[in-house]
């Protein structure tokens, strides 16, 4: 069985290109799986939020216990809930972390 080969990634593990976060999305790091495609993260700003997988992202996305991931906050409780944009492969984590873009409260690596 073949592995499917990312086209975020170069042949030798490098990063190609990774998501930055755009207007009102921030960086977040996942603390714990609630079950029905909710856990629990911390956020860039400080914040302890709710984060909900979306319909299209359920079976696409994988998210683990201190994944990265890209949130976008509710609108009406913002402050508590959010939800997944987008999930950082090791690789492109590791390329934001050297780039220094994420906060330093956030790198748990």
């Amino acid at each position: 069985m073949t592995q499917k080969k990312s086209n975020r990634l170069l042949e030798d593990g490098q990063v190609k290109r990774a998501r930055l976060p755009r207007r009102e999305e921030m960086f977040a790091v996942v603390m714990e799986m609630q079950g029905g495609s909710r856990m629990t993260a911390m956020c860039a700003d400080g914040n302890t939020r709710m984060i909900r997988i979306g319909g299209k992202f359920k079976r696409r996305m994988w998210v683990r216990v201190n994944d990265l991931i890209l949130i976008k906050p509710w609108t009406i409780q913002e402050d508590k809930k959010a939800d997944l944009v987008y999930r950082y492969l090791p690789a492109e984590r590791n390329w934001i972390i050297k780039q220094n873009i994420i906060p330093e409260e956030l790198n748990i690596w």
